[in-house]
């Protein structure tokens, strides 16, 4: 009896495991990644007068059509995957997307670039900030004083 359970609750076992593969097999989906973004400019960093160039290659698929954004307004006319800024200025600092198109309007591809355009001007003396070592010894100055209040505090 023992040995007939045994058999039995074996190939039930074997049944059950056979139906869940099938209903794996039955409702898994298979997907192949046939494209993948090759090379795009990083952090596009240019110094106020210079040209600016950033793009975005993606191997695999061409797309139909691109669209320039900058700080996620689009730009008029800027619809090739190279967007060029010919003497490009501080306003011209910030985020650049680009998004890419298939022939039925899919956006395939969307990618963020930084771009800054740094001034070529030098801080005038005067100008009122604080140079960095002055402000870490006050910051470090505050602290130590804050560490004596506390342990005379403690010792009270």
């Amino acid at each position: 009896m023992n040995r007939v359970l045994s058999r039995l609750a074996a190939l039930w076992i074997a049944i059950m495991l056979l139906a869940s593969v099938c209903a794996c097999a039955e409702s898994s989906i298979s997907t192949t990644v046939v494209m993948r973004v090759s090379r795009m400019t990083q952090n596009a960093v240019v110094k106020a007068g210079e040209d600016l160039s950033i793009e975005v290659d993606i191997d695999g698929v061409e797309p139909e059509s691109y669209q320039w954004f900058f700080n996620d307004v689009p730009l008029d006319g800027a619809n090739q995957k190279v967007y060029n800024i010919v003497n490009a200025q501080p306003e011209h600092t910030g985020v650049y997307r680009m998004d890419a198109f298939d022939a039925n309007g899919k956006m395939l591809v969307s990618m963020d670039i930084a771009a800054r355009v740094l001034e070529d001007t030098v801080p005038q003396a005067g100008d009122g900030s604080m140079p960095v070592g002055v402000a870490f010894a006050a910051i470090a100055l505050c602290g130590g004083l804050l560490l004596v209040l506390l342990r005379r505090r403690a010792r009270a």
